[in-house]
């Protein structure tokens, strides 16, 4: 199948246009996608994988690895007769929920539209009741670098370091004043890394880095910069000081473009 009838368009639309959908892999019956649309949205998919077959999306690539097998993409509708704002809502509540509760992986590319993901009411008081940081409170020469499409509440210590620890557009003699590395999320710092080493990247080093880390063709982005920490787990009065306060008050960071911003350098 793949369009609605009119007659079936003309009653799921009664009360709203809107619903929202899931895809569903029928080689293992696992939900990887969940969208939002109208009228026939919910099979398009298909049709861009078929006119797009050079496309490296993980949406686009899933589907043309189930037609490829002779399968075809399961389509769902999970709730319909939608408001554009209700159906907005219900998708990102969808979608927060199962990226926080499951290991599906969804191959949307964010997270719900205008929410932060699903949070444990500790990780909302953290966020939320966090110490406000004043341009007083930096004594110290630091690098302060936000992450904010790539954080989720449930990330391992060691992807939260790959996340921040590189591969970055800096010169070399900066960042080696760095005295500290804050990793910030949604204006809140999520952790505190005191760099023991900088590398600008080349082939004496690329080893250093998880293969995640690289593109295909690392050579693309070599001469970038990275830092290396060994103590990840011991935190000095430093780290701890700055760990999970907020640079909300702080109007020149948050008016950067930039993710990399230096404080005292």
């Amino acid at each position: 199948m793949n369009e609605f009838s009119e007659r079936t368009l003309q009653n799921i639309n009664q009360n709203g246009k809107y619903y929202v959908y899931g895809l569903i892999d029928p080689r293992d019956g696992q939900l990887y996608y969940i969208g939002k649309g109208t009228g026939n949205r919910v099979f398009q998919h298909v049709v861009e994988s078929n006119k797009n077959p050079e496309s490296e999306k993980n949406k686009i690539k899933r589907i043309r690895e189930i037609e490829h097998s002779g399968n075809h993409v399961k389509h769902i509708l999970i709730h319909w007769g939608l408001k554009e704002e209700e159906a907005f809502a219900a998708e990102a509540s969808l979608i927060n929920l199962i990226n926080y509760i499951s290991d599906i992986g969804l191959s949307n590319i964010v997270s719900g539209h205008h929410t932060q993901g699903c949070m444990s009411v500790e990780e909302v008081e953290r966020l939320f009741g966090a110490e406000l940081l004043s341009k007083e409170d930096f004594r110290h020469k630091v690098l302060i670098i936000k992450i904010n499409k790539t954080y989720n509440p449930n990330i391992s210590a060691e992807d939260l370091y790959n996340s921040v620890r590189g591969i970055w557009r800096a010169n070399i003699s900066r960042v080696q004043k760095v005295e500290y590395v804050l990793e910030v999320y949604n204006n809140l710092i999520v952790a505190c890394y005191k760099p023991e080493r900088w590398y600008q990247l080349g082939d004496d080093n690329v080893e250093k880095l998880p293969k995640s880390m690289l593109p295909e063709d690392w050579t693309q982005i070599k001469g970038r910069v990275f830092f290396e920490c060994e103590y990840l787990s011991e935190l000095d009065e430093v780290q701890k000081f700055y760990l999970y306060k907020s640079i909300k008050k702080l109007e020149y960071i948050q008016k950067s473009q930039n993710p990399i911003i230096y404080v005292g350098i």
